[in-house]
C-alpha cells in the first residue's frame, strides 16, 4: 500500500447553496495548475495535438458539489465565479466518474475527488483531457477515438484456459520490456504470442482487445507519461507518490489476470500504455502521427518498430518498385473518379423515369434513418460513402411499427434518412379506407397508414403524407 499526504476533502452542509470548502479549492487549484503546466509545456510532446491546459477540468467531491477550473467566458448555470479563477456549484452527485463530458455543449475532463493523491489526481485529469481530446478529433472509419464495444465485456472468453495463459503471458513480456535492455527482442515475443492468442479468438473479441488499447489504454498512457513529468518536475511532496504509482504498475501488468475483482477492461490500462512505451524507446515519437496516419493500432506498430514484419515491410517496398505502384495508384484514382460519375448519374437516371417519385424521409422517427430487415447484397452499388442504390429487393423497417419493401430500384441515403424510388399505380389508404392526396395537400398523423403498388408497399402506425407534382413525400412516425 503507498504510504502519502492524502487531499481531504472538508466536510460541509451539502445543500446546492452551501459555500466551496476553502482548503479543499485551494488544494484542487494547485493541482489544476499542475495540470495546466504539463500540458502547455508538454502536451504535444505527450500526444500531437493534445493541449489539456486548453480543456475545461471538473474536480467533483460526490457529496458536497465540483469545482471548475479552465472555463472560458460566461459561467455554465449553476456556478459561482470563485477567487482563484475557478467556479464553484454546489449539489450531490454520488453517482459521478471520472470521465471526459459535456457541459453546455462543451467538453470537459471530470475526476471524481475520492481521497486521490494529489500526483495521481494530476495524472488523472490529464487521462480524463486525454478522453476529451480522443472525441474531438474522431474521424469516420477512425480507429483512433472510436472507442470499443463494451458490452463485449459480458461474452469475453475469461474462462478460456489457452486464451487466460496467452494473455497472461503477453502481461509478463510487457512487463519484462520495460525495464530490460532486450527490448526489441520482448517486443518481436510480445507481438508473435498476441498475433497467435487472436488467431483462436472470434475476430469481434481480437477487434475489442486493440480498441480497448486504443481508447483506454492510451488514456492511460497519457496518465503515466503525466506521473513521470510529476516525479521529474512537479512540486516535491509529490513527486514520491507519483514514483512509486509508477513503480506499482509493473507489478499488475506482470500479474495481468490475477484479479478476481477487477472488470477485464482493466487489462487495457496495463497492456495499451506498456506497448506505447515501448514504442517510444523502439520508434521515437514518430509512431504516433503514423499510426493515425496508417490508422493502424498499437500492436501492429510494435510489430513494425520491432521488426516482426520488417521481411513483409522489405517485400512490399520489392513490389513498389517491381509493379510500378505510383502508375497503378494514378490508374486506380482515375477508375475511382470514373465510378463514382456513373454511380451517380445512374442514380439520377432511375429517379427520372416516368411514374410517381416516392419519397420516404425518417425525419420523424427516433433514429432518423431506415434499418435493413432484409436485402440483397449482390444488387447494392455504392454511391457514395453513405448513398446506395438497391438495385432489386429490400426492406427497409424501423421502430414503431414501421416496414416497406421494394422490388423496384431504389436510392437510400443514409445521412438524410431518406429513400426514394420511382413506383406506378400507387394506392393510399388508412384503416383501409381510400385516400386521395392532391397536389399541394398535406395530410398529418394519418393512422394505419398503408401504400401499395405493384413492386413495392409502405406500411407505419402512424405518417404525414405530402404531395407535389409527381413527388409523393411519406414522413412515418413512431406511435
Amino acid at each position: 500500500m503507498l504510504r502519502s499526504t492524502t487531499l481531504v476533502v472538508v466536510a460541509f452542509a451539502t445543500s446546492a447553496n452551501a459555500h466551496a470548502p476553502r482548503d479543499t479549492v485551494a488544494r484542487l487549484d494547485s493541482i489544476a495548475h499542475e495540470v495546466a503546466r504539463i500540458g502547455a509545456r508538454h502536451g504535444e510532446a505527450i500526444w500531437p495535438g493534445f493541449r489539456p491546459d486548453t480543456i475545461p477540468l471538473s474536480f467533483v467531491l460526490p457529496s458536497h458539489g465540483d469545482v471548475l477550473f479552465g472555463w472560458r467566458g460566461t459561467l455554465p448555470q449553476g456556478y459561482v465565479a470563485l477567487d482563484n479563477g475557478g467556479a464553484w456549484r454546489g449539489q450531490r452527485a454520488l453517482g459521478a466518474a471520472s470521465t471526459g463530458t459535456m457541459l453546455e455543449g462543451r467538453r470537459v475532463a471530470q475526476v471524481v475527488v475520492n481521497g486521490h493523491d494529489a500526483a495521481m489526481l494530476v495524472a488523472t485529469a490529464l487521462h480524463e483531457a486525454f478522453h476529451v481530446f480522443e472525441n474531438a478529433s474522431k474521424k469516420p472509419a477512425a480507429k483512433f477515438g472510436r472507442g470499443e464495444n463494451s458490452m463485449l465485456v459480458s461474452t469475453y472468453p475469461v474462462f478460456d484456459v489457452d486464451d487466460e495463459a496467452a494473455f497472461a503471458l503477453e502481461g509478463k513480456i510487457l512487463a519484462a520490456a520495460l525495464t530490460s535492455s532486450s527490448k526489441r527482442t520482448l517486443a518481436r515475443q510480445f507481438v508473435a504470442v498476441r498475433r497467435a492468442r487472436h488467431r483462436r479468438l472470434p475476430g469481434e473479441f481480437a477487434e475489442f482487445d486493440q480498441l480497448s488499447e486504443l481508447n483506454e489504454g492510451l488514456a492511460e498512457y497519457v496518465l503515466v507519461r503525466g506521473l513521470r513529468y510529476v516525479e521529474s518536475e512537479g512540486p516535491r511532496g509529490w513527486r514520491a507518490v507519483a514514483a512509486s504509482a509508477i513503480a506499482a504498475r509493473t507489478v499488475l501488468l506482470a500479474n495481468l489476470t490475477g484479479s478476481e475483482n477487477l472488470s477485464l477492461r482493466f487489462r487495457y490500462y496495463q497492456t495499451g500504455p506498456a506497448q506505447a512505451l515501448l514504442l517510444d524507446d523502439l520508434a521515437g515519437p514518430t509512431w504516433k502521427t503514423r499510426m493515425l496516419a496508417e490508422n493502424s493500432t498499437l500492436q501492429d506498430m510494435l510489430a513494425v518498430a520491432s521488426g516482426v514484419d520488417s521481411v513483409a515491410m522489405l517485400a512490399l517496398r520489392g513490389a513498389a518498385a517491381a509493379f510500378d505502384t505510383a502508375s497503378l495508384r494514378a490508374r486506380a484514382e482515375s477508375g475511382i473518379g470514373r465510378l463514382r460519375s456513373a454511380r451517380r448519374a445512374k442514380a439520377d437516371s432511375l429517379l427520372s423515369q416516368p411514374g410517381v417519385l416516392l419519397v420516404l424521409a425518417a425525419d420523424s422517427l427516433p433514429g432518423k434513418d431506415f434499418n435493413a430487415c432484409g436485402y440483397d447484397p449482390q444488387n447494392l452499388l455504392q454511391v457514395t460513402s453513405s448513398v446506395n442504390i438497391q438495385m432489386r429487393w429490400w426492406k427497409p423497417c424501423a421502430v414503431g411499427l414501421t416496414s416497406a419493401e421494394f422490388n423496384v430500384p431504389s436510392v437510400h441515403d443514409e445521412a438524410a434518412g431518406t429513400i426514394r424510388a420511382v413506383l406506378s399505380d400507387v394506392t393510399l389508404t388508412s384503416n383501409g379506407v381510400v385516400l386521395d392526396v392532391r397536389d399541394g395537400e398535406t395530410m398529418r398523423n394519418v393512422r394505419a397508414f398503408k401504400l401499395d403498388s405493384p413492386r413495392a408497399s409502405v406500411q407505419a402506425v402512424r405518417a404525414d403524407i405530402s404531395r407535389s407534382g409527381a413527388t409523393l413525400s411519406i414522413w412515418p412516425k413512431a406511435p
